[in-house]
């Protein structure tokens, strides 16, 4: 048995006796003794310390290093005892450090109220901890009090105090809040760089907003500010996302007019967004105008290029792309190659496929081991795994070795085929030849030995992978429980649901949907409810699959109350019900005869917000035929199909002339 196979979790070592002979105390259990003495004690030292930090050289340094250590430990009471301790000896960087510690341990007013007392001349860094507390709150507003604060007490702001207020806006109020941050801060005299007007400009356009983008990009003057290229390739980027093209050659244009060139960015989101648009002659041009501003395009750019045209699913103009590179003076490599072989590959375009690997040998590309593993993928998806035995050893005679993606490909190939014996032969051979098999290489083979219905085959691969070292996942148990509950083997399924945590894997939503699904099944739905009961209790959430197998259930054996009850149970919850699992409900009452009950449950579906669809009343019109109602079910389907709820040609599907 499968479940008896697998380890149970490691048992901690048990820790040798205690030497009769006393040992030194240790530095940690001391540390552990003096704060088992309580505050008083343990705060001494710390009084000591800072007796001793605040006099002779070097001090303030040794007080500030001893209020950040007591704060970082959470001992925030004491550091101020130190901090009070010391008196004059205390300078603006220990006070620093305390407010900090204040901000770190969440004790903000606390923080506030030192910031604003502190005897020392302070400095921007005495507040910028309590600005950036408090924009971790968003609460703007105080820190905008704060920055008014300093100005009383002569300490002017820094920039990066305003990136930080300006960031919260954006995260939490949206652009419009940082925009009205960002005049606010204007209007309190705050000396703003471009790049604070930047943080904005982004936020803009990341909600989609370009116009109001481009009326900022505008106004940077009247905050001292001038656009730079990162200010204008976060319109641009707006731009694209909008689509608007026109006004993207506009703004490029401006930019070479007000000798902002663009630079290799702009040209990375520009190419981007019209490969991802389809705009290819369009990428052509560019390509071409880089070179013009002083942008050479690296082979990087190309491969980005080539493989989102491929992704398009344009392969002739992603191999054009490919054969104009030596005119742009650059050698295509083999990652350029790869992504159109890929691409062709994919669209099963073989022909097209072999003639570039021709090209890659005729232009000296070599080909690595991505190569040869998007070729081993082709010929597996389409059956052709003899060919692959051939490829291996061309792989080995270009210097390549086969890895463990080449093998698992390979695998899933032969368990596609049905070549199971062969797939655990090459899973159990990958070691000898210095490649060791993964979770995915064995949980393939035990899908294949699964299907196969090769179950005590898959029992000794599970315990053969174990003793390797190579933990089964959600997935590789997720398919062994689907295999069980399949074959009805629902009790074996529910130990493999135990035994995953006895190895260290939670189960996961799927688990417990296979589990629930095969008890109801079987007829066992308490189980079954008991199950979702202890799911939920560990925090996870249903899905519609879990409710709809339980309804089923419940409807099986007439119990068309309690799925009622849980489905008023739930109406307040995110799940909503669809049609599909209405429709469930229905052909169970149907299939146990109950059609009288299944249009009572159509209509407290209707009632509940839920229309029925062409499945739902074709399961109805079946049902009542069934029953003996067949001139009832001939009425009702002509009445629908003359309505539009059900099409014309289900007249003739129901022998209905």
């Amino acid at each position: 048995m499968l479940t008896s196979s697998l380890p149970p979790l490691p048992t901690p070592a048990s820790k040798p006796a205690a030497s009769a002979k006393a040992s030194k105390p240790r530095p940690a259990a001391a540390c552990a003794s003096a704060l088992a003495a309580g505050p008083a004690a343990a705060s001494a030292p710390a009084d000591a310390a800072a007796a001793g930090a605040g006099a002779g050289g070097g001090g303030g340094g040794r007080l500030s290093a001893l209020i950040r250590s007591l704060c970082a430990a959470g001992r925030t009471a004491e550091a101020a005892r130190a901090l009070a301790s010391a008196g004059d000896g205390a300078g603006v960087v220990a006070y620093n450090a305390m407010v900090a510690g204040y901000c770190r341990a969440g004790q903000l007013s606390a923080a506030r109220r030192l910031a604003a007392d502190v005897p020392v001349p302070p400095n921007a860094y005495t507040y910028f901890p309590v600005v950036r507390a408090l924009c971790a709150r968003g609460r703007l507003a105080d820190a905008l009090a704060v920055l008014d604060e300093m100005a009383l007490r002569g300490c002017a702001p820094i920039p990066p105090m305003y990136h930080v207020i300006l960031e919260a806006a954006c995260r939490g109020g949206g652009f419009r809040s940082a925009v009205r941050v960002l005049e606010a801060l204007h209007a309190k005299g705050c000396t703003l760089d471009t790049g604070n007007c930047n943080l904005v400009l982004n936020a803009i356009c990341e909600q989609a907003s370009v116009d109001e983008a481009v009326e900022l990009l505008r106004k940077l003057p009247s905050f001292g500010c001038e656009p730079d290229v990162v200010s204008y390739n976060a319109v641009l980027k707006g731009l694209c996302m909008a689509r608007r093209w026109r006004d993207v050659e506009e703004l490029m244009e401006e930019m070479i007019r007000v000798d902002c060139p663009p630079n290799i960015v702009t040209f990375n989101t520009l190419i981007g967004y019209l490969c991802r648009n389809g705009l290819f002659e369009r990428v052509h041009e560019v390509l071409a105008q880089m070179s013009e501003h002083g942008c050479t395009p690296d082979i990087r750019m190309y491969a980005t290029v080539i493989d989102g045209i491929c992704k398009e699913g344009h392969l002739a103009v992603a191999h054009e792309i490919l054969s104009r590179m030596p005119s742009y003076g650059l050698k295509p490599n083999v990652v350029c190659y790869n992504t159109v072989l890929k691409g062709l590959c994919s669209a099963e375009r073989w022909e097209e496929a072999e003639k570039l690997l021709a090209e890659m040998f005729e232009k000296d590309c070599p080909m690595d081991d991505v190569t040869f593993n998007i070729l081993v993928d082709f010929f597996c998806q389409n059956g052709l795994v003899h060919r692959v035995i051939e490829l291996l050893e061309q792989m080995l005679e270009h210097g390549c070795m086969p890895d463990v993606i080449t093998y698992t490909t390979l695998i899933n190939g032969f368990c596609k085929e049905g070549l199971i014996d062969e797939a655990v032969m090459l899973l159990k051979s990958m070691s000898s030849c210095g490649c060791k098999p993964n979770t995915v290489s064995y949980t393939i083979v035990l899908k294949g030995l699964c299907s196969a219905g090769r179950w005590v085959d898959a029992e000794e691969l599970v315990s053969h992978m174990i003793q390797q070292g190579c933990s089964p996942n959600p997935v590789t148990f997720n398919t062994l429980i689907n295999f069980l509950c399949k074959k009805g083997l629902v009790e074996q399924a529910i130990e493999l649901l135990k035994q995953m945590l006895v190895n260290g894997c939670s189960p996961d939503l799927i688990s417990y949907s296979t589990v629930i699904d095969g008890l109801g099944k079987s007829g066992k739905t308490e189980e079954a409810l008991e199950l979702l009961n202890v799911m939920v209790n560990k925090g996870m959430s249903p899905n519609t699959i879990i409710y709809s197998s339980i309804a089923c259930a419940l409807s099986r054996e007439g119990r068309i109350n309690r799925v009622i009850k849980m489905f008023d149970d739930i109406q307040d919850s995110t799940i909503r019900f669809d049609a599909v699992l209405y429709n469930a409900v229905i052909s169970s009452l149907c299939k146990r005869g109950e059609t009288d009950r299944a249009i009572d449950f159509l209509a407290y579906m209707v009632s509940s917000g839920c229309m029925p669809n062409e499945s739902t009343y074709t399961i109805l019109i079946r049902g009542l035929a069934s029953d003996g109602f067949v001139k009832e079910a001939q009425e009702l389907l002509s009445e629908l199909c003359s309505r539009g709820a059900l099409r014309k040609q289900l007249l003739r599907h129901f022998g209905i002339a």
